[in-house]
């Protein structure tokens, strides 16, 4: 009654093998956008990292100057933040200057009325 029909689709291709892929490897090139240097710095730091000899003088000189820039970037914080630390010091030893002031004044005022509550 009913027969076995062939298959109306082509079979799926069949997996590269080995060779096949590590030729593509070879041939394989990622191009980053010129406008991201977030990634381009941190891929010519994993460069540097991973194969400096393969880098050209001109490539590690780049990593070089992004580096002490970041370096430069980072002392300048922590001069702010230091004269951060001490203006904050400076309100602290007001703000207990002036709690120390109203305190006395609490107790100024709470002997007045003992006073006049004794009389």
């Amino acid at each position: 009654m009913f027969k076995k029909s062939k298959p109306k689709v082509e079979p799926p291709p069949t997996a590269p093998t080995l060779d096949e892929m590590l030729a593509d490897i070879e041939t394989f090139e990622i191009s980053q956008p010129a406008g991201n240097n977030v990634s381009s710095s941190a891929a010519l730091e994993h460069a540097l990292l991973t194969e400096p000899e393969n880098l050209t003088l001109e490539t590690w000189w780049q990593v070089f100057d992004e580096y002490d820039h970041k370096v430069k970037k980072l002392a300048a914080m922590e001069g702010t933040l230091d004269a951060q630390r001490e203006k904050l010091l400076a309100c602290k030893l007001k703000l207990e200057k002036n709690a120390k002031n109203l305190r006395e004044g609490i107790q100024k005022q709470q002997t007045l009325i003992k006073e006049v509550v004794d009389c």
